[in-house]
């Protein structure tokens, strides 16, 4: 009974801790993810924390539990610092940063359940997200 009880748990860690999958990929792309890097490929589930790291020539296409969508170009760097969204407990908190490289973003339901709640980083300021699409680049 102890071992089908700790086994759960564990399962049910790993299932609350992916927040968005990879839909598409082209390239190399890597994922910093507890101080190891990790190759990453369609399919592949992304967590709070993660670094993805796109190499030259190489982009992707990330999709968040609400269907919010990230797609990065080349020679980006992109950090998923928190993102939780909820509804069912109205708790709600995306913090997502471009670090370096071309970003393009579309808000899922968020927009509407929490727009305030999103806040998208780069170095020289932050963007306000209000059912947005948008598309940025930092050198």
């Amino acid at each position: 009974m102890k071992k089908n009880v700790i086994l759960l748990l564990i399962l049910s860690s790993f299932t609350f801790a992916n927040v968005a999958i990879v839909k598409k990929i082209s390239g190399t792309v890597e994922v910093k993810r507890k101080g190891k890097i990790i190759s990453i490929k369609k399919g592949s589930s992304l967590e709070n924390g993660d670094i993805i790291l796109t190499k030259s020539k190489s982009s992707i296409g990330i999709i968040f539990d609400d269907g919010s969508r990230v797609s990065l170009g080349e020679k980006a760097i992109f950090v998923i610092n928190h993102y939780v969204v909820k509804p069912s407990k109205k708790e709600y908190d995306v913090d997502l940063e471009l670090k370096k490289g071309k970003a393009m973003f579309s808000s899922g339901k968020i927009s509407k359940l929490a727009p305030k709640t999103v806040k998208f980083r780069i170095p020289e300021g932050a963007i306000g997200i209000r059912g947005t699409k948008f598309v940025v680049e930092v050198k």
